[in-house]
């Protein structure tokens, strides 16, 4: 059975640990596997390595396949976090794993940055039902950090070159979740 038949046992979500940085490469495959689709920044294996050896990434695991992954990141000194490249293969989403991904992110930054903002930039129709579900909340672009390197990752988005010829930021939807609004949640 696979795991997409609905009969098999369910994918594993863990956070990542040192000793998973050899995911990474398909980490990165599987993010280039929806970039176009879904509008999400690609990410270098050597940047995606970094963040599972950090322990700052969440992975699905099916057998011997990673099914889902995301990472994060601090920023603005850890008033801010990002939970980024949320991804879940094809034939497994609808099923609530990029919930277990985004809970285990959760988890992960908070024990290190409780007081932490987190935030989300989306073009995904299910990545905002999911965010909303969570308690997250709809801001504009200019409540998020000011902080080049941040925005700087937008230069991996198909988007890019429209939205600098229109003389925007962003084609993302900003989404922040405070801290006092996610007690209970990881």
């Amino acid at each position: 059975m696979s795991a997409g038949d609905g009969k098999a046992a369910r994918p594993h979500v863990r956070a990542s640990e040192p000793g998973d940085e050899g995911r990474a490469e398909e980490a990165a495959r599987l993010i280039d596997s929806v970039a176009e689709a879904f509008d999400i920044a690609r990410r270098d294996p050597e940047f995606l390595r970094a963040k599972i050896h950090a322990r700052q990434a969440a992975l699905a695991e099916f057998e011997e396949d990673l099914v889902g992954f995301g990472y994060w990141s601090a920023w603005d000194e850890g008033r801010f976090v990002s939970h980024s490249g949320l991804v879940v293969r094809p034939d497994l989403r609808g099923r609530g794993l990029g919930g277990e991904l985004k809970r285990c992110l959760f988890a992960s930054s908070r024990e290190r940055l409780p007081a932490a903002s987190v935030m989300s930039l989306t073009t995904s129709p299910q990545v905002r039902a999911m965010n909303l579900s969570l308690g997250f909340r709809v801001v504009p672009l200019d409540a998020l950090p000011d902080d080049p390197e941040f925005w700087k990752g937008c230069e991996a988005c198909r988007n890019v070159e429209r939205v600098r010829r229109e003389g925007l930021r962003c084609c993302c939807e900003a989404m922040l979740l405070d801290p006092a609004d996610m007690e209970g949640e990881a």
